[in-house]
């Protein structure tokens, strides 16, 4: 019994080494049969006219048997230099084209596709002097090339490829003119530094040569302040709503972005994340950006007024100090009597329009306005209007009172 037990353990051992042998057996076979696959396929694509090689881009089903192999080819415009796509050199030319099979099947298991790789040297004049090459490279805030992006190419050739580890893709002798376009986005949260998500930016191609575009795009980050201003020069910080701000980056071509303040806090919208700060200022224009460097203190600025600003980060919120706002103490008055409920409406030199009402002191209950040199303030009793032109510069605490007189206009400032 015992004997005949370890027969049958020994035969059980045997057949699955047998089995096993089997299966590597056809796995090499297999992929023996897709190395013969990725060279004819090869062959294919070198017989293949020019202009049919540039930029190739094609996945070809090969039945061998009961086993169906793909071979996915594509053709690369890279130059002599480096072998690679070259974005980085204004001008360098599309020399050679790389191209790159790689075969696969089903039941792989552990084997890796089989790939081949080979250079196609264009014939001398191979292509016309109303062609040229068209390089595009994306990079971050630190200049790192942006890899795996999908690039589009839109107009006279429609073309779709993904940026290499430097963040470039080389098209090679495209139909020279205007008229194309690149496009990409990666949700949820990539920018450039205007602020767009999905990018449509449109290029030219230059015949007999290649026309390189350089574009930004990163992770975005927001900004978060708050808004305050003061009732009186020693009293304390109280929050003030402006209705607007706006964010602007000296670099990066001159960013400026408005947005709308919800109270006294302002949350950005994604912002491209340069590694040095953006400024904040309340209202929509540079006609309220308070100046920089601040001017020294002064009758008109006894309060020095304090650059705000932050530095955003790649998918973060960055919060910064509170920006503080020049305050007009504004009362009204009827014949010197105080007028609880008045309108108020004022107008910014960027148009903005913001409104108060009065207390039962005559006086409003926020203060702050953005920084001005002249501020139209229309104050109204409900029945007679009266307009006035007010600065707003003093970051200390401006006083003013108006009296509405029997001999000023109908009106509500509507």
């Amino acid at each position: 019994m015992v004997g005949a037990m370890i027969m049958l353990i020994v035969g059980f051992g045997v057949l699955q080494m047998l089995d096993h042998g089997t299966a590597l057996g056809g796995e090499q076979k297999r992929q023996a049969v897709a190395g013969n696959v990725a060279q004819s396929e090869q062959e294919q694509v070198r017989a293949l006219p020019l202009a049919e090689q540039s930029n190739l881009r094609r996945s070809t089903p090969y039945p061998v048997g009961a086993i169906t192999y793909t071979a996915v080819s594509r053709a690369d415009w890279v130059n002599d230099t480096t072998g690679d796509a070259g974005c980085t050199t204004p001008g360098s030319a599309a020399d050679y084209l790389k191209v790159t099979t790689v075969v696969t099947w089903p039941r792989m298991g552990r084997r890796k596709p089989i790939e081949l790789e080979s250079i196609i040297t264009p014939g001398v004049r191979g292509f016309g002097a109303n062609q040229g090459s068209l390089a595009v490279q994306v990079t971050d805030r630190n200049a790192t090339g942006v890899s795996g992006l999908q690039l589009n190419l839109s107009g006279s050739a429609t073309l779709s490829d993904t940026t290499n580890a430097t963040g470039c893709v080389l098209w090679g002798y495209l139909t020279a003119g205007s008229g194309y376009a690149v496009g990409f986005s990666r949700p949820p949260d990539w920018v450039t530094p205007d602020g767009s998500q999905a990018v449509s930016k449109p290029v030219s191609v230059v015949g007999d040569q290649t026309s390189n575009v350089a574009l930004l795009y990163d992770r975005g980050g927001a900004i978060e302040t708050a808004f305050t201003t003061k009732r009186t020069s020693g009293g304390a910080a109280i929050p003030t709503s402006p209705g607007f701000a706006h964010v602007t980056h000296s670099g990066g071509g001159g960013v400026s972005r408005p947005f709308a303040v919800s109270g006294s806090q302002l949350t950005t919208g994604l912002l491209f994340p340069f590694t040095t700060p953006y400024a904040i200022h309340a209202d929509t224009c540079t006609s309220a950006e308070v100046p920089n460097p601040p001017p020294a203190p002064s009758p008109q600025f006894p309060v020095a007024p304090t650059p705000v600003s932050a530095t955003v980060d790649p998918a973060a919120t960055t919060t910064s100090a509170a920006m503080r706002l020049p305050a007009i103490n504004l009362k009204v008055t009827a014949a010197t009597v105080a007028v609880n409920g008045a309108a108020i409406r004022v107008t910014t030199p960027c148009g903005t329009v913001i409104r108060r009402t009065t207390t039962s002191t005559g006086q409003i209950d926020d203060p702050g306005f953005p920084y001005a040199a002249s501020l139209a303030i229309c104050v109204s009793n409900g029945v007679r209007q009266r307009e006035v032109f007010q600065p707003n510069t003093n970051f200390n605490v401006t006083a003013l009172t108006v009296d509405i007189r029997s001999t000023d206009p109908a009106g509500t400032c509507a």
